[in-house]
């Protein structure tokens, strides 16, 4: 099971030099296409003097993720792919990487197209960086008073987050754990309760 996965650090903006011509690499976190057409948009008017605004994004996780790019008018191939394998190669998602080309006069060549962009978005995801996004779900753990050692033992031993507590006749504890840490805690609690404690999945009384 899946349980965190890589996005981009932050957004980050690079100048590159490529013979004549000039590359401008931006890159921004983005998780809708509604995302990625504000973020083309806001580029667009950024270079209003660029020739070309290619570009690439992958989106999602697990088996919903999927990807998109754009060559722009460069040539097939030469631009939008190797915008894509420099974002794989880091093995992101919810990432897009833009890059702007003003044209310098000189034709720079299938493979020339293909080195800058690529150089250009690798250059950029670079001063970004990256960060890790953990899974998580909200739990909630109902129990008594005197069994919230108990309760609050086997969720930091999962290394559970943000614990809350509500104090009524019972308790009822709020947790935030990673999805694969679910059956191990809901059994270890069940069991040492004698059948006493039952956590809950918050989407099921939603």
């Amino acid at each position: 099971m899946l349980i965190d996965y890589q996005v981009v650090g932050k957004e980050a903006t690079i100048k590159l030099p490529v013979g004549l011509c000039r590359f401008f690499g931006d890159v921004r976190e983005v998780e809708s296409e509604e995302e990625m057409k504000l973020f083309l948009e806001e580029t667009q008017r950024k270079y209003p003097e660029a020739n070309h605004h290619c570009w690439a994004c992958r989106i999602g996780i697990g088996s919903a993720q999927w990807f998109r790019y754009s060559d722009d008018g460069e040539p097939s191939q030469t631009a939008g792919a190797p915008i894509l394998t420099a974002i794989d190669h880091l093995k992101l998602t919810n990432t897009m990487v833009i890059v702007s080309r003003i044209y310098g006069g000189v034709n720079q060549g299938v493979g020339g197209l293909i080195r800058a962009y690529h150089a250009t978005a690798a250059a950029v995801l670079k001063e970004a960086g990256q960060k890790t996004i953990t899974i998580q779900e909200h739990i909630r753990v109902p129990c008594r008073y005197e069994q919230v050692g108990l309760v609050l033992r086997e969720l930091e031993s999962i290394t559970a987050m943000n614990l809350r507590m509500e104090y009524s006749e019972d308790v009822m504890i709020h947790a935030k754990i990673r999805p694969v840490d679910f059956e191990r805690v809901a059994h270890r609690l069940f069991d040492l309760s004698k059948g006493t404690i039952v956590v809950i999945r918050e989407e099921e009384t939603q």
